[in-house]
């Protein structure tokens, strides 16, 4: 299997790359401090690379998204106020 195929991780609810899996494994094995310190690390880089790409996407207006909704969105992440992976399309109908 390629470093970039796909692997189901164990639940089987969703699927990510291998890396990726590999690096959650070793967040997990991480002491509290460290991965607080890995945490915060992966905010900034997050944060980059959000301002990089929206420097190179469409304006607020055509996209429907802004800066703003973005870091409300991460706080709320960061915070622990975010919902099972299996109840985000609840109530949503198909048209």
């Amino acid at each position: 299997m390629g470093s970039k195929e796909i692997e189901g991780i164990e639940d089987g609810e969703r699927f990510m790359t291998i890396e990726l899996n590999q690096a959650i494994r070793i967040a997990q094995s991480l002491s509290l401090s460290e991965q607080l310190k890995l945490l915060q690390a992966l905010s900034t880089i997050i944060q980059q690379t959000h301002n990089q790409e929206a420097q190179h996407s469409l304006s607020d207006d055509e996209t429907g998204f802004s800066a703003e909704s973005f870091r409300t969105s991460w706080q709320q992440a960061m915070a622990g106020q975010t919902l099972p992976f299996s109840e985000l399309w609840e109530g949503i109908e198909d048209d």
